[in-house]
């Protein structure tokens, strides 16, 4: 990058880590009124801060609350009395702690979308209870009513280290069975992707009849069945659902 561009057409934290996960080296320079900003990157590391004369994580705090200015990649260059060698992701939720809250724009389950880069963060003792409830994969809307967790789960979402997790949705025909009661049962491999989407077997699923129903009913597998999904007669009748019908099946 050698040409100047604006921060008003950029998200500046995303801008470093474009360049921290290309491995760059060298001094990302934003040119402001008020003094220049520098941010020293090699490798994966960010090993020096500066605006004007503020170091540390401060100076970027200084920067992210006003972003604007004309910046420059200058490839290469180290600086020769760093202050910093950490890790961008300890760096920027530390810094997230300075700036407004931003609102989340999903409230159910979130998985990780690097495990790798969570395992190089110096998690505290909340914070792991936090990840652990979302490996548990409770839904963000119940998790937000704890401050802590909704502030924690805004920054992974600002740093791009959770994202929404999606479950597959299969197209299955109704078949009736006598077999089971209670429980529809759908073939043992779509409970097996649906179990590692998940990380745990289903217990219900979501069945939406092409009437725009949804109906919530428990779940086991069962070999050999395809694109069908066996209901015993009592749930049919409790449904409206029919032998034929094609339905949306999801985890519940």
């Amino acid at each position: 990058m050698t040409k100047t561009a604006n921060l008003e057409t950029f998200d500046f934290l995303q801008l470093l880590y474009l360049l921290s996960e290309q491995g760059r080296t060298g001094a990302l320079t934003v040119q402001r009124a008020d003094g220049p900003f520098q941010a020293f990157l090699e490798g994966h590391r960010v090993r020096h801060l500066q605006f004007a004369a503020q170091t540390g994580i401060p100076a970027l705090i200084r920067l992210l609350l006003d972003p604007h200015g004309g910046f420059r990649f200058d490839e290469g260059v180290v600086h020769p009395n760093p202050l910093l060698n950490v890790n961008l992701d300890d760096v920027a939720l530390e810094a997230l702690d300075a700036l407004p809250e931003v609102p989340l724009p999903f409230g159910g389950p979130v998985k990780l979308t690097s495990p790798e880069r969570a395992a190089r963060i110096r998690w505290g003792l909340k914070d792991q209870a936090i990840l652990k409830q979302i490996e548990l994969q409770r839904p963000v809307s119940l998790l937000s009513q704890d401050p802590d967790a909704r502030r924690l789960l805004q920054k992974l979402h600002q740093i791009r280290l959770i994202a929404p997790r999606k479950s597959r949705v299969a197209r299955l025909s109704v078949a009736v069975t006598r077999e089971v009661q209670g429980v529809v049962v759908v073939d043992d491999l779509i409970l097996k992707r649906w179990k590692e989407d998940m990380l745990r077997p289903p217990q219900t699923v979501a069945v939406r009849a092409d009437d725009g129903l949804v109906h919530t009913l428990s779940v086991r597998g069962g070999p050999n069945l395809s694109n069908t999904l066996l209901v015993p007669a009592e749930l049919l009748m409790r449904t409206g659902l029919r032998a034929g019908d094609s339905v949306l099946v999801r985890p519940a």
